[in-house]
């Protein structure tokens, strides 16, 4: 056979003119091979599922899921629970649920059968549909996050910081047990961003809203019992059976012939005192002889009372049926009557009823309180009452705090960079001092007696003793200047509160709220 023909036949012969244990080896080799890519292949499968095992785990794919969509806007397990923990801890910090029980097994409504799961969840819909409604609205006029909101985030962030070491708890866990397990900090810092560019969007429309004066004096008509101040007299009966207890000291309770004659008692007192009205006696001294009579800590009378409508009802002399009395259209000024509640009745004397146009003010202040310690004596209410020392002390630190106030430009600016420093003072503080459409009578005596001195100019500064209980220290003011009397602001409010309410209703029209399968990872207990 010629070379070349041997060679064409090996090429044509599968075993390549091997023998058969280098066959076999061949075979066994290529089978070793085979096996080992499929083994890698299985192995790598296998590190991929374990990987994504953890990464599930992690809940990182959970945290991302879609749980709610809005008008095409998608919203994470977080960002739900933002909201429903919002509504719950609310109602928590009040005590309106048990949070020892389970949310989706506690009854909210007996009668839909609705559980406080259901509440809650309806609560961040509805504020998820707003919000994605404000959120368009803000990206359709390019409204962004402003640096004052950029700011309110930050120091809102640094609040739950603070409660979080208060706790003893790292910040991420802090956020997870009150938001759920997928809460994170960028999560949460979302949500805040969120949620204050659509507020800032709401509130630049809500200050956009302005009413002329024929707008305001129809609302004052529509609205007078609540807007006009009114001047008044009462004295309280009490008609309430003694409290008799058992020879076990258990309070036995009153029958209803006893309950009886304790209000008839009650009324035959405040007919005879009005009586002597009628018959020309003093309300004040047949009030505080009926006090003396009494005995100490029985009744009490509080003089002339001069209070807001919208406040009668609730201020400590005159009840809801005085108040109703009071408010009636025949009332004439000097008027007397007497008034039944549900345990009492009331001796009233109808002044006068006004539309006080004082106006109000704006005001900056720093609070410097009196230091106390658990040596002090405490008065009526329980409060400590600072020493003179301590006052001595408070009253210095005021006085260097408008040193440096006068030492600088003087400005409103400063003053408010000064309170945000330094004042005790938790509900204004944080905004530089400043309480704005501040009412006649509204503020402790001192401290209303200085800003509503007719001499009062903008920018005038001073100190002011406060000795109301708990709040014993000096004030540094500064008077920033009049506003509108109490009761235009009053209605501006409303009707603003009313059309804001109407055009958030408009805004969220077609705006639903759909759930999805990323819901099942919102965390509750």
């Amino acid at each position: 056979m010629s070379a070349s023909r041997e060679k064409k036949q090996r090429q044509n012969d599968p075993a390549g003119g091997l023998t058969q244990k280098q066959i076999q080896e061949r075979k066994e080799e290529a089978i070793r091979k085979r096996n080992h890519i499929i083994y890698g292949i299985i192995g790598a499968v296998v590190v991929v599922l374990v990987a994504a095992l953890l990464v599930w785990d992690s809940g990182f794919f959970q945290g991302r899921s879609t749980a709610i969509t809005v008008n095409g806007r998608s919203f994470t397990p977080a960002e739900v629970a933002y909201y429903y923990y919002s509504n719950r801890n609310m109602y928590a910090n009040y005590g309106l649920i048990d949070s020892t029980q389970s949310d989706k097994e506690t009854i909210y409504d007996e009668e839909s059968g609705q559980t406080y799961y259901d509440f809650f969840l309806d609560s961040a819909k509805s504020s998820l549909e707003l919000i994605a409604a404000e959120l368009d609205g803000a990206s359709a006029e390019g409204v962004t996050l402003s640096e004052e909101s950029r700011q309110n985030v930050e120091d809102t962030i640094q609040q739950v910081k603070d409660e979080a070491s208060t706790y003893g708890y790292p910040y991420e866990s802090y956020l997870k047990a009150a938001y759920g397990q997928y809460m994170t900090p960028s999560a949460f810092k979302s949500c805040l961003e969120n949620a204050a560019l659509a507020s800032q969007y709401a509130t630049e429309y809500q200050d956009s809203l302005t009413y002329d004066e024929a707008a305001l004096d129809e609302y004052y008509q529509s609205n007078k019992d609540s807007l006009d101040t009114f001047v008044y007299r009462t004295l309280y009966f009490d008609g309430a059976a003694a409290t008799v207890t058992d020879e076990d000291g258990n309070t036995v309770e009153a029958t209803e012939e006893e309950t009886q004659a304790a209000m008839d008692a009650a009324k035959a007192k405040a007919d005879a005192m009005l009586a002597e009205l009628e018959a020309g006696g003093d309300f004040d001294t047949l009030a505080q002889a009926a006090v003396d009579a009494a005995g100490e800590g029985v009744m009490s009378y509080n003089g002339e009372m001069t209070t807001i409508g919208s406040s009668l009802s609730g201020s400590s002399a005159a009840g809801s049926a005085a108040a109703t009395w009071l408010k009636g259209d025949a009332r004439t000024a000097g008027e007397y009557g007497v008034v039944s509640s549900d345990s009492g009745y009331y001796v009233v004397q109808f002044v006068e009823r006004y539309l006080d146009e004082t106006p109000t003010v704006d005001v900056r202040h720093i609070l410097i309180k009196a230091e106390t310690t658990d040596e002090d004596a405490e008065d009526e209410s329980g409060n400590a009452i600072p020493s003179d020392e301590a006052m001595t002390a408070a009253q210095e630190e005021a006085q260097k705090l408008l040193d440096e106030f006068n030492a600088g430009d003087k400005t409103e600016d400063s003053f408010a960079a000064l309170a945000e420093a330094n004042s005790d003072d938790p509900g204004s503080s944080s905004n530089g001092g400043l309480y704005t459409n501040v009412r006649k009578g509204a503020m402790v005596d001192s401290f209303d007696a200085w800003i509503f001195d007719e001499s009062r100019q903008p920018g005038d500064t001073g100190l002011v003793e406060n000795t109301y209980s708990g709040q014993q220290g000096w004030h540094v003011m500064y008077f920033v200047g009049q506003n509108v009397p109490y009761w235009q602001y009053t209605a501006t409010n409303s009707l603003k509160s009313t059309d804001m309410t109407e055009w958030q209703t408009q805004l969220v029209e077609g705006y639903e709220a759909v759930e999805a399968d990323g819901l099942q990872y919102l965390t509750v207990s």
